[in-house]
């Protein structure tokens, strides 16, 4: 809806208080007078300019979400989440905080007083946020589309004047551009060719994997150890750059983890070899988008913002700084790795971004012709359900323990029918194991519906390892007249 709808259709004390807000020279009991002096003042660029700081002021970092989202229209909970509180932002990261200047150590808490009534009263009264029920007859919440363009360029103009930037970049970058998406053909066109083990957990034997390391353009080494897990299905086998191919693949149904042990490629490639260039890099870019963001909830955020503010080369740490409302840590990922490592460096090997670093080491990167081109509206995955997000409190490990994040009993519930309770307290965790998985399918139960269950409440990707032994465990133990054999 345009400003003028939103006032049309707004009662006379809404217009009130919008006309007192900004004590504008009208008539306080004609609608039309109202009407048209908050039409000619909003109509003024420098008046939303002067008055952007003023609605942001304590809510920035929440004002940009809401102007950053595809669509105009929010409802009341939505809004509450957005600026009552800090709904998937990541443990210890207030979402309501200003994005802070350069020169400044860290940042006030803004945090709306009262009961949302109150605060949302507040909104209605500046003018750039209207209720309707024009989208049905529940009440909604609107940006005037104007209003909302507005605000986010001037949002964007203030963050982009506190990041440092500059024309010429480090002397030395990388720059991947399609790389992953050849390094993918190549991935598939040895496995076409060559006879691929399967591991009992389902990953490629080390001879196979070194031997496709050694064929991409972008090199990678096998991993040595540590604990990994939440950025994809097979993050905890593989190097982070070929998990990402590796599960795009699978997900694409490329390729198959067969019953017998073999890996193979399937029909869907000759979709994928026959797709342009952009549409195939663009695939991979939403895919990452939309499984990068199940650790990182606001990534899809982070994205765009770079998308519009690195045209110029942008200092990294900089940039961190002014989006580190939306950036949270995740387990064992620092705030620092996760910007770093999950996000530039995966953004440099999908080519949206070319990254260099200076002589202190620091690292600048800038906005490619092919990652403007990548990041359209249309490759930003849709904004997830809040209430359903919150639903999402297990963690699924590859060691085959699942921590659970909350207290919600009918998860927990259904969780102990195929997993044993290792650990009690507030964070509870569970292990499945063959004898709990004995007892869930001897009560009834299916593999099928508990990845189902885990793929609803887990906050990331159900590890492959986990999967297919559940797989393996059900047609091993079959179950005939209530008595299992194995």
């Amino acid at each position: 809806m345009k400003l003028s709808e939103c006032l049309n259709a707004a009662d006379i004390r809404t217009l009130q208080r919008i006309a007192e807000h900004y004590e504008l020279g009208c008539s306080r009991h004609s609608k039309l007078d109202l009407l048209q002096a908050i039409l000619f003042a909003f109509g003024s660029r420098s008046f939303v300019e002067q008055h952007v700081a003023d609605w942001g002021r304590g809510r920035e970092a929440a004002l940009l979400r809401l102007v950053m989202e595809g669509r105009h229209v929010f409802s009341a909970e939505e809004l509450e989440a957005y600026f009552h509180g800090s709904a998937g932002a990541g443990a210890g990261t207030p979402e309501l905080r200003l994005m802070r200047p350069a020169t400044t150590s860290s940042a006030p808490v803004g945090e709306p007083a009262g009961p949302p009534g109150s605060w949302l009263d507040e909104l209605t009264g500046e003018g750039w946020l209207f209720g309707t029920t024009h989208f049905g007859s529940r009440l909604m919440y609107c940006v005037p589309v104007e209003l909302k363009q507005r605000i986010r360029a001037e949002l964007l103009k203030r963050l982009s004047d506190r990041v440092r930037s500059c024309e010429q970049g480090p002397l030395t970058y990388r720059e991947e551009a399609q790389a992953m998406a050849r390094d993918l053909d190549v991935f598939l066109e040895y496995v076409r060719n060559h006879s691929v083990r399967l591991t009992t957990e389902g990953s490629m034997y080390k001879r196979n994997l070194q031997q496709v390391l050694e064929l991409l353009e972008v090199a990678e080494e096998p991993l040595k150890g540590g604990w990994r897990f939440g950025y994809g299905r097979r993050f905890h086998d593989y190097p982070d750059r070929f998990a990402l191919i590796y599960d795009f693949a699978y997900h694409q149904h490329m390729i198959e983890e067969r019953d017998d042990g073999f890996l193979t490629v399937t029909n869907e490639c000759q979709r994928w070899i026959q797709a342009s260039p952009t549409d195939r890099q663009q695939s991979l870019v939403r895919f990452y988008l939309q499984l990068y963001r199940r650790a990182i909830a606001r990534l899809p955020l982070v994205a765009q913002v770079i998308a519009h503010v690195a045209i110029r080369w942008v200092h990294g740490p900089s940039m961190m700084e002014q989006l580190s409302p939306f950036v949270n840590e995740y387990y064992y990922d620092s705030q620092e790795q996760v910007w770093n490592t999950r996000i530039l460096k995966m953004l440099m090997h999908l080519g949206v971004i070319r990254l260099g670093w200076d002589e202190a080491g620091e690292p600048w990167f800038q906005m490619t012709k092919l990652g403007q081109q990548l990041l359209t509206p249309d490759a930003i995955p849709q904004t997830v359900d809040e209430a359903q997000e919150r639903q999402r409190i297990l963690i699924v490990q590859p060691n085959f323990e699942i921590v659970v994040t909350a207290d919600q009993p009918l998860v927990t519930a259904e969780l102990s029918t195929f997993a044993e309770l290792r650990q009690a307290g507030v964070v509870r965790v569970y292990r499945i194991s063959e004898d709990a998985v004995r007892r869930g399918l001897a009560g009834g139960g299916t593999v099928s519906g508990w990845l189902e269950f885990l793929q609803r409440h887990a906050q990331t990707p159900v590890p492959g390892n986990v999967e297919r032994t559940l797989k393996e465990w059900e047609k091993v133990l079959d179950v005939t007249d209530g008595t299992l054999t194995s």
